[in-house]
């Protein structure tokens, strides 16, 4: 058995950000697009460093395949820590501020 996952706060109010947005525009395209984020998060219980590191110590990003979001994770004990969720077309972002 693999890692528990856990999403922190502001992960989660990423998410629902994501998902109104996407709703609005397309329902059918919100809910393919958070198929694939469940499954790749999913793959983090199993591969918890499948993402490479950031330059913030302990801080992990993995990009999604086929959608460009980046999910910002920690490995803290037994646990991957979802911190932050983005598109990548956005401004970069400072990891420094998670």
């Amino acid at each position: 058995m693999g890692l528990t996952i856990r999403f922190d706060a502001r992960a989660l109010a990423d998410l629902a950000e994501i998902r109104d947005y996407l709703i609005e525009h397309s329902p059918s395209g919100a809910e393919r697009v958070r198929l694939h984020m469940v499954e790749t998060i999913d793959r983090l219980s199993d591969f918890p460093f499948l993402g490479p590191a950031t330059d913030e110590p302990n801080v992990r990003v993995l990009p999604l395949t086929r959608y460009p979001y980046l999910v910002f994770y920690a490995v803290i004990g037994n646990e991957v820590v979802v911190l932050h969720v983005r598109h990548g077309a956005r401004e970069p972002f400072d990891p420094s501020t998670l």
